[in-house]
């Protein structure tokens, strides 16, 4: 052999052979990978799955073993699983598991958690019992006294709130939840306590708190805007007659609206985005409930997932005035419209849907949460984190999840179109991963059937 046959064999064996791929049981090839963190496209990749895990992510073409089951990916998009970061799960779960799973999402934070009730989904499913979802889970509401939802913890007083955190941790509650009547003893009782045991507290920014000390005091998240409008007042003064009104008064909602000072709020976006404390905006609860007189509301085809009591139970606005909604509707449009500020500040966001309050639509809805958010200023890349990434980075699992990367959960998501290009692409769900098993189109939409005769039976 010549040497310059010699060369040419020796390039050929070095460049020309692919990697093969033998020990997995699936591999995904020739997809489009989204990096969630960077906001860009890859081309051309192929992800190997075994068991429950990544073990390999290639750049270019691969060949499969015999015994290795070979998805062809070519012109799909692969995102990492998505998780809805403000939810009641563990009440409906046997519904919602295979609508949430349909949607591609693959964890729950669930913010009312009943200790043996979360503990047996989380058995059941490791046991391969039921298809459930991994899930972050506070314990009962701590509020204040008499709590606004009957059958969570009210607290009185100082001695009362560190015993109730003592209880939770007790039970292994991976967070605490507070709410909205909780006094400032109980708040303050809560944080010193939550800090000597190395627990997280998050929630509503209670009413005797503001939201700069509640960020001061470092609670994990604040949910749903409170506090946000209400620590951007022009006239602080006249925010405390205003609130004697009611939470949900017109008077107040129009005086937030009326009231509200820009310079206050780049100035609050700025500490929190410096700050530990991250944004559960759940925006798509906040616009539902301010337009429960809207039939496009009220009349949604996904009621078919719904089970009729649940129905019975979401006010369809016949017991509020025209004032109220008008008033309602005005407070949401400035909190849509704050969502690019915030992004551009820096400010830490999670995605979540508060399902189930009125016609928020597990699984459908956190897809809507994401168009809301792109709706309100933000880009389809920081959305799309909201649901990945800064989840993970949250509960500080992002060497878990949040990502597609060799080692972590092989729960992944794969669509038809880019989302990236447009966020609503990610209800084009072609198949989803659920911790390394393959869930594709045919499945999924068997998932959904499951569902509505579920909710009919």
């Amino acid at each position: 052999m010549n040497q310059r046959l010699l060369w040419i064999s020796l390039f050929t064996l070095v460049f020309g052979c692919k990697n093969k791929v033998e020990d997995a049981n699936y591999l995904i090839k020739n997809v489009r990978l989204i990096d969630v963190e960077k906001g860009i496209v890859e081309e051309n990749r192929s992800v190997a799955i075994s068991g429950e895990e990544i073990i390999a992510v290639y750049d270019g073409d691969v060949n499969a073993g015999e015994s290795v089951n070979v998805i062809d990916a070519s012109g799909k998009y692969l995102i990492p699983g998505l998780w809805d970061m403000h939810t009641h799960y563990n009440w409906n779960y046997h519904f919602f598991n295979p609508v949430l799973i349909a949607n591609g999402v693959t964890g729950v934070r669930e913010m009312w958690g009943i200790p043996d009730t979360v503990k047996s989904i989380r058995d059941r499913t490791e046991a391969g019992k039921i298809l459930g979802l991994d899930i972050y889970s506070a314990g009962s509401i701590i509020d204040g006294v008499p709590p606004i939802w009957p059958g969570s913890s009210g607290v009185a007083d100082s001695a009362e709130a560190v015993a109730e955190v003592r209880k939770q941790v007790e039970e292994g509650m991976d967070f605490l939840k507070v709410y909205s009547l909780l006094s400032r003893e109980s708040y303050f009782a809560i944080v010193e306590e939550a800090r000597k045991n190395d627990i997280p507290f998050a929630g509503h920014v209670p009413s005797s708190i503001s939201m700069w000390e509640a960020i001061e005091a470092g609670q994990q998240s604040a949910e749903h805007f409170y506090g946000i409008l209400e620590a951007c007042t022009s006239d602080p003064e006249k925010l405390q007659e205003q609130a004697k009104k009611g939470f949900s008064s017109p008077e107040k909602a129009n005086f937030l609206v009326d009231g509200f000072d820009q310079a206050i709020f780049d100035s609050l976006a700025t500490v929190l985005a410096k700050s530990d404390t991250w944004l559960s905006p759940t925006l798509v609860v906040l616009r539902n409930i301010s337009n429960l007189d809207d039939s496009t509301i009220t009349q949604d085809p996904r009621m078919e997932y719904i089970p009729s009591f649940f129905d019975q139970m979401w006010n369809r606005g016949s017991s509020r005035s025209k004032e109220h909604y008008d008033a309602a509707r005005r407070k949401f449009e400035l909190e849509l419209s704050l969502m690019g500020d915030l992004e551009k500040a820096g400010v830490k966001i999670l995605a979540g849907t508060d399902y189930p309050n009125p016609f928020c639509f597990p699984g459908f809805s956190l897809h809507d949460e994401l168009e809301l958010m792109v709706i309100g200023g933000m880009s389809n890349a920081a959305a799309l984190r909201a649901a990945t990434l800064n989840p993970a980075l949250f509960m500080k699992k992002d060497d878990t999840f949040g990502s597609i990367q060799k080692g972590k959960k092989a729960s992944l998501v794969l669509l038809d179109e880019n989302p990236l290009a447009d966020i609503n692409n990610v209800r084009t769900v072609n198949a989803v991963f659920l911790r390394g098993k393959y869930l594709n189109r045919s499945k999924l939409d068997s998932l959904l059937e499951e569902t509505k005769k579920l909710v009919s039976d």
